[in-house]
């Protein structure tokens, strides 16, 4: 009897487990999708090696005249136009772990030429008239270190891996002798003139803003174009204020590492 009882209870329980079919399925966790890869990281250093081509802002010109006490007259005029040449340059920068802020360091050098000077000495009562003309020309390196704030669009917008800044900070412009000189019979005019020459050639301070585009066509390097203006101080201005501020222009790759 009893083994009757267990048989019954054994097929009951297989009948309920047979009409009850079979378990539910498990529910399945879907993985967020991965954020956009941006080509711009923190921590980044970066290298730009690029070209650069500098203008003067103010236009040159101008005429000095000087009476002396002997009657002699020493006239000096710059001619129109502005100093201006193309150059090379480096910079390094470093980008935060926060990747829209970093620290640039950046040195260019350029060959500028300038507008003619033309210099001359009128003797008393127009007794006679001498003049002679030079154009300039030296060597100049532009130093600067900068603050650097970047905004990646990829971040935004996917596979639009470009990103606009801005940058602003101070340095230094540094010119070298350009031999710019003449020797006439006129030791007035020697002076004056070569006083002229030399406003193009002083050490001066300088500070800047400016802005630019970077492309990446991969994480590691770019294409980029930045310009900025140039706020010098000191020097000889009091002739050719050309040579005072400038715009600076740059174009090149740039390496990220």
């Amino acid at each position: 009897m009893k083994r009757s009882a267990l048989a019954i209870a054994a097929l009951g329980s297989l009948a309920v487990v047979s009409f009850a079919g079979p378990p539910p399925p498990s529910k399945e966790v879907v993985a967020p999708p991965p954020p956009p890869l941006s080509y711009f990281r923190g921590n980044e250093f970066d290298i730009g090696i690029f070209a650069t081509y500098v203008t003067g802002t103010n236009g040159g010109g101008g005429t000095r005249t000087t009476d002396f006490a002997d009657g002699d007259v020493v006239t000096i005029s710059g001619g129109s136009g502005s100093p201006h040449g193309w150059g090379g340059g480096m910079d390094f920068t470093y980008f935060l772990p926060w990747k829209w802020i970093g620290f640039r360091f950046q040195g260019a050098g350029v060959e500028l030429s300038s507008s003619t000077v033309t210099g001359s000495i009128t003797g008393p009562n127009n007794s006679f008239h001498f003049s002679r003309s030079n154009s300039f020309s030296t060597g100049a390196g532009v130093i600067t270190g900068d603050i650097i704030l970047r905004l990646p669009l990829d971040d935004f917008w996917p596979n639009i891996h470009l990103a606009p800044y801005v940058i602003g900070g101070g340095g230094g412009v540094f010119t070298g002798s350009g031999g710019n000189t003449i020797n006439t019979r006129f030791p007035e005019l020697n002076q004056r003139f070569n006083n002229a020459s030399s406003n193009v050639e002083n050490n001066r301070g300088l500070g800047h803003l400016g802005g630019g585009f970077e492309y990446r066509f991969s994480p590691h390097w770019g294409i980029f174009g930045e310009a900025t203006y140039n706020w010098a101080g000191g020097g000889q201005h009091n002739f050719n204020s050309s040579v005072k501020d400038f715009v600076q222009t740059n174009f090149g790759l740039r390496f990220a590492f």
